[in-house]
């Protein structure tokens, strides 16, 4: 496939990782008590952004190992808003939304999603992205082309599916891999490369917002803020394991007292 294009230099979460370091700058140091107690270094600005970067990176790894026979974008840039990922296969041209629901229980009722008692509307942005996708492609490539929408949960820790959502896709990041592997083949060897042409070519898309920095300086920056995070979580970990430690010693000498003045009478 040829390198030519400013997506093929895109990664995934670019604009969420974006997001997150321009918050993050203008959030005042953590003090040194604030360290010690695992306060988050994340600002409630950047928290929902800081999710959704770690959740694309998480599905743009699952993507970028799919192999030779498919090809994946990144960010790719739909006016206002932009596509999580684009990949396109024999089996395929997939618009990619991704939720990051860590930790949270999820129910499917249509296009209603559910995430912690929360409702998104993720599932109806999920199919007006495919249709963007598919009207850009079109007028590029003058044919109509199908474009599947598919929405990627990552890792929720239940997932009920009243009501199935009409043309979208919903499946968690464990079954993405897999569920596109197996599709069936809709497009010849040939119809893929000349997608994937269309795909890359900055014609074909409105101009994204660029970032003030390079994909390297904006991933080590990330990464530090991921570190932070980390770090802050584990130490707010072992301050709770450290107090029911102490909790426990403190009921077990009060229990060991009362039993030796049972004892004593």
């Amino acid at each position: 496939m040829p390198q030519n294009n400013h997506l093929r230099g895109r990664i995934a979460g670019q604009s969420a990782m974006a997001a997150v370091i321009a918050a993050q700058a203008h959030c005042a140091p953590r003090g040194f008590l604030a360290r010690v107690v695992g306060v988050s270094p994340l600002t409630d600005e950047s928290r929902a952004r800081y999710r959704g970067a770690v959740g694309e990176l998480l599905v743009g790894s699952i993507l970028d190992r799919l192999g030779d026979s498919w090809d994946v974008l990144h960010g790719v840039p739909l006016g206002a808003s932009s596509l999580d990922h684009f990949a396109v296969g024999r089996a395929g041209v997939f618009a990619i939304s991704v939720v990051n629901c860590q930790g949270d229980d999820v129910a499917i009722r249509g296009d209603e999603l559910v995430i912690a008692k929360t409702i998104s509307n993720a599932i109806s942005e999920a199919r007006e992205s495919a249709l963007a996708v598919a009207a850009s492609l079109e007028a590029a490539l003058r044919t109509a082309v199908n474009v599947v929408p598919v929405l990627v949960m990552v890792e929720p820790v239940k997932v009920s599916m009243p009501a199935l959502p009409d043309g979208v896709h919903v499946l968690t990041s464990m079954q993405l891999e897999q569920w596109l592997l197996s599709s069936a083949a809709t497009l010849s060897g040939e119809e893929v490369a000349t997608i994937s042409a269309a795909a890359e070519a900055s014609a074909t898309w409105p101009e994204p917002e660029l970032s003030a920095v390079t994909s390297h300086t904006l991933t080590r920056a990330f990464v530090q803020i991921h570190h932070d995070v980390r770090a802050a979580s584990l130490r707010r970990f072992l301050w709770v394991v450290a107090a029911l430690v102490v909790t426990f010693l403190s009921v077990w000498s009060l229990v060991s007292v009362l039993t030796g003045l049972v004892v004593g009478f």
